[in-house]
C-alpha cells in the first residue's frame, strides 16, 4: 500500500501526514525560507552602510582631486579643511539628500565660500 500511495522525506506515509493536517516536510521548507530570508536582511542590513560609505569616500576622493586641481589652476592654496568640508557636504548632498552633483555641488560651494571668506 505505501509503494501506491507514497512516503514523504519522513518515511511516513503522506496520506497519514495530511490527514493530520502536518505535512513536516513543508514546515520545515518554510522554515528553511525564513532562515535564508532573515540572514539575507540581516547581510543587506549590516552591507548597506558599508556599500553607503565607500561611495561616500569615492565622492570625496573625485571630489577632493578636482577641487585641489582647480586652486593649483589658479594658483592659489585652499584654505585648511575647506576641500574636505566641501566635498563631504557634496557627498552628503547626493546620498543623503539626493539632489545631483550640480545641485548640491551649488549649494556646498556656496556655503564653503560664505564661511572660509573667500
Amino acid at each position: 500500500m505505501l509503494g501506491v500511495i507514497g512516503t514523504d522525506i519522513t518515511g511516513l506515509p503522506a496520506f497519514w501526514l495530511s490527514i493530520r493536517g502536518v505535512k513536516k516536510g513543508v514546515k520545515s521548507f518554510q522554515i528553511h525560507v525564513l532562515r535564508s530570508c532573515l540572514v539575507l536582511a540581516s547581510a543587506a542590513f549590516f552591507a548597506a552602510p558599508a556599500h553607503a560609505n565607500m561611495v561616500r569616500q569615492i565622492i570625496i576622493g573625485k571630489c577632493s582631486t578636482a577641487m585641489q586641481d582647480d586652486f593649483k589652476k589658479a594658483g592659489k592654496t585652499p584654505p585648511a579643511g575647506m576641500v574636505g568640508e566641501t566635498c563631504g557636504c557634496i557627498a552628503d548632498g547626493m546620498l543623503r539628500r539626493r539632489q545631483s552633483l550640480d545641485q548640491a555641488k551649488a549649494v556646498c560651494v556656496k556655503q564653503s565660500t560664505a564661511k572660509f571668506n573667500l
